[in-house]
């Protein structure tokens, strides 16, 4: 049974403006150590970060009550398979499957869940 979806959009630039403000402090208050990718190459760092923001975003949104009180952005992981294809491990709800893809273009990063429960 599908208990949600969701869908979450943001601009390159934008996030970028934010992390060049706060660097590793918004590092630290949204991501778990295991996520953030080696800085390689810095387009392809802030794709990566924000395309992960925008899976968490969507994960919330497909949950029905956003993140905040009921549902913090560490409790919430998006890691790679060896393929690169993400995956999610969730530290508070346990739910049976949850899926998302997570898309870039030269400009946003977007991010669709899909949350199953049996």
């Amino acid at each position: 049974m599908i208990v949600g979806t969701g869908i979450d959009i943001i601009e390159l630039k934008r996030f970028e403006k934010v992390f060049f403000k706060y660097g590793d402090s918004l590092i630290n208050r949204i991501f778990n150590y295991e996520e953030v990718p080696v800085k390689k190459n810095k387009n392809k760092f802030i794709a990566t970060l924000a395309g992960k923001f925008a899976a968490k975003e969507a994960i919330s949104k497909a949950l029905g009550f956003g993140l905040g009180k009921r549902l913090k952005f560490k409790e919430i992981s998006i890691l790679n398979e060896n393929s690169g294809k993400p995956f999610v491990k969730m530290y508070k709800y346990n739910f049976k499957n949850i899926h998302i893809s997570i898309s870039h273009s030269n400009d946003n990063a977007v991010a669709l869940a899909v949350i199953e429960n049996k």
